[in-house]
């Protein structure tokens, strides 16, 4: 991309030329013409007593428009004065000073102090930016940096900067007092967000101080704190790198019942703490094959909540809850923006299972004493109805139904009669109850139902005859009497959540 930039800007070059050569070659004659004799501090250095001398040189050959070193094609090096003179004066000249500033720099003879932040760094393999380019920018950026001469021709520009040991000591020192101030007032309230549970707030706080103290982390700032002499510098770098550490996220619930297919009429709670404060306002990602609705940004409580919209037909669910590492990361880069996010992998997650039940409701019928026409009877009712299953396990049943028919003797036969005739009351009740809870739901009965058999029947004989013509009779009462009943098991099971 560069090497086009440059031969499309070399056709420019060529079309100004052609249409205007005289507006150029007065514009390059002027140049060489106020600069035709090189200044003595080209060819040698001044020296100058407490002060300290850049002097430096870039080749205008091989500047681009960014200002860096482009390629030496051909067509490159025909047109590379021209378009240096019609485009990139400033470039080429910042090039120069910046030059001049890292000569400057390098008669500094700044020490790193084996135990400051950059030293830590350095030695842990950690540290891949430029700190000279950092010290320039933020400490040569001043008026106290002299420009005392300039001289260029077509081929090469020349600079000469300068600073005083006084000066550079009093910006320094300046520099020292507003940075080291500043820098501490930020740490400080980075750490009381932090406390309150502002993570995000406290790490861009922390990023700020980082980057302001960048300059000066070559040396220590030794401050009190917590009655002890603390490093300031790495005191910022170690708040900054942990800002995230022991974040625990809870679920309200370890199991969610849920149906296939359908929502759970229930809110959840995903808590994040750290170190036993509500982590507010950062976000919690929450993984499920199905359907979840919910905030998913904590509250002030460090909660954020959640429901199921559709659980899935898969027998075994999980919904899966990390913290939102976009954006606890969304944040300016600084010299230590890896060693932060080092730690993302060990972010806190935490997990909960969607348990599907069958949403089915299973009846036992229980008839006792036991009667074949009775229980065929009930039978048949029930199974007329479709919302409910009849099973043969007890222990499967969500409903139990109990049909006991009993009859006794109201009037004994006279004995001297041709035909001797009991007469009977019979009753018949239908009991329905929730088996978890045992308690009654639904009632049905039929009493005082007279039957009259010969005085020698059994009694078990009796109860069998009069409970089939009471069977009659619950054939066409029981559908209407029981048809105003329903039953969800969703309910019962749901209820548990609230």
């Amino acid at each position: 991309m560069k090497k086009t930039n440059a031969i499309i800007l070399s056709a420019i070059a060529a079309v100004f030329l052609s249409a205007a050569p005289s507006a150029v070659y007065a514009q390059s004659k002027g140049k060489t013409a106020t600069t035709s004799k090189k200044p003595t501090w080209i060819t040698k250095a001044p020296a100058v007593k407490n002060t300290y001398v850049g002097i430096a040189s870039v080749s205008k050959r091989s500047m681009n428009p960014d200002g860096e070193t482009a390629d030496n094609g051909a067509n490159q090096q025909s047109s590379s004065i021209i378009v240096s003179q019609l485009f990139f004066n400033d470039k080429y000249k910042e090039s120069g000073k910046r030059e001049a500033e890292k000569k400057i720099l390098a008669s500094l003879r700044l020490a790193v102090d084996a135990n400051s932040l950059l030293g830590e760094l350095i030695l842990k393999g950690a540290y891949s930016s430029s700190f000279d380019d950092v010290f320039i920018e933020k400490v040569f950026n001043t008026p106290l940096l002299k420009k005392q001469g300039e001289w260029e021709d077509d081929e090469e520009y020349w600079c000469y900067y300068s600073i005083t040991e006084k000066d550079y000591q009093t910006r320094i020192k300046s520099l020292e007092d507003s940075i080291c101030s500043q820098a501490e007032t930020m740490w400080k309230l980075g750490m009381s967000y932090q406390k309150d549970g502002m993570l995000f707030t406290a790490a861009k706080t922390y990023t700020e101080a980082m980057n302001l103290i960048h300059p000066l982390i070559y040396t220590q700032h030794k401050i009190k704190y917590n009655y002890e002499n603390v490093d300031l510098f790495t005191s910022i770098y170690n708040s900054y790198i942990h800002v995230y550490d022991d974040i625990k996220l809870t679920c309200s619930i370890d199991e969610i019942p849920a149906v296939a297919g359908e929502g759970v009429p229930a809110t959840f709670k995903v808590s994040a703490e750290q170190n036993g404060t509500p982590a507010r306002k950062i976000g919690v990602v929450m993984e499920y094959e199905g359907t979840i609705d919910g905030a998913f940004m904590t509250d002030d409580e460090g909660v954020a909540t959640f429901s199921i919209a559709k659980a899935t037909d898969e027998p075994l669910q999980t919904i899966t809850f990390s913290l939102d590492k976009d954006g606890l990361y969304g944040l300016p880069e600084t010299y230590a923006f890896k060693q932060l996010t080092a730690g993302a992998d060990k972010l806190a997650s935490t997990k909960t299972s969607v348990k599907l039940f069958d949403p089915t409701n299973y009846i036992y019928l229980n008839v006792n004493p036991a009667d074949s026409a009775t229980e065929k009877a009930v039978n048949d009712l029930i199974s007329a109805r479709k919302d409910l299953v009849i099973v043969t396990d007890k222990s499967k049943a969500d409903l139990i139904l109990d049909v006991t028919p009993s009859v006794k003797l109201d009037q004994e036969a006279d004995p001297k009669a041709k035909w001797p005739i009991n007469k009977y009351l019979s009753s018949l009740k239908v009991t329905l109850t929730e088996a978890s809870s045992g308690n009654e739901l639904f009632q049905y009965g039929i009493s005082d139902f007279q039957y009259l058999a010969p005085s020698g029947r059994t009694k078990e004989q009796v109860l069998h005859l009069s409970a089939k013509e009471m069977s009659r009779q619950l054939t066409r009462e029981f559908p209407d009497k029981f048809k105003s009943f329903g039953y969800d098991k969703r309910s019962l099971v749901w209820s548990k959540l609230k």
